[in-house]
């Protein structure tokens, strides 16, 4: 074997050994306390709070490469409450009773962002007047997002 085939074998392996590394990947939770906040022009609902008897959800999006570049959506009830970056934290603030979250990419997103925006994962949550729920937002490694409780 010529050195020109070796080195292009070696290329190959290397590129397929850094594809499985990567493709492998998932997200890994950050605590709401250690995560940054998320900007507030990047939160677009749920901000205010409005009595005492309001529920507060805390939603805190997971660090790691995957899905790094870009922001991932989260909606509430059907409206687009937050656009999150990796490790940012952010409380929302809603009526008690039965709710509806929704996370996917960021329908604003463009380039590489933009592709999968139609893909959204849903869960539902019972919150009563006062309480406190946290939530992680993360991908996994074929890039599917998930919401689920992080207490």
């Amino acid at each position: 074997m010529n050195v020109r085939a070796t080195n292009c074998m070696l290329r190959v392996i290397l590129f397929g050994f850094l594809a499985a590394c990567l493709g492998a990947c998932a997200t890994t939770p950050v605590s709401s306390s250690a995560a940054r906040q998320a900007p507030s022009a990047r939160l677009l609902a749920f901000q205010e709070r409005f009595s005492n008897t309001t529920a507060t959800l805390i939603v805190t999006r997971d660090e790691g490469f995957l899905g790094g570049g870009c922001y991932y959506s989260l909606a509430i009830n059907g409206s687009l409450a937050a656009r999150l970056d990796v490790g940012e934290t952010s409380r929302f603030y809603v009526e008690p009773g039965e709710i509806v979250l929704r996370v996917g990419r960021d329908p604003e997103g463009k380039g590489l962002c933009g592709v999968g925006q139609d893909e959204w994962t849903q869960r539902e949550t019972l919150l009563r007047a006062g309480e406190f729920k946290y939530f992680r937002l993360s991908i996994d490694g074929n890039g599917k997002t998930d919401i689920q409780r992080s207490d």
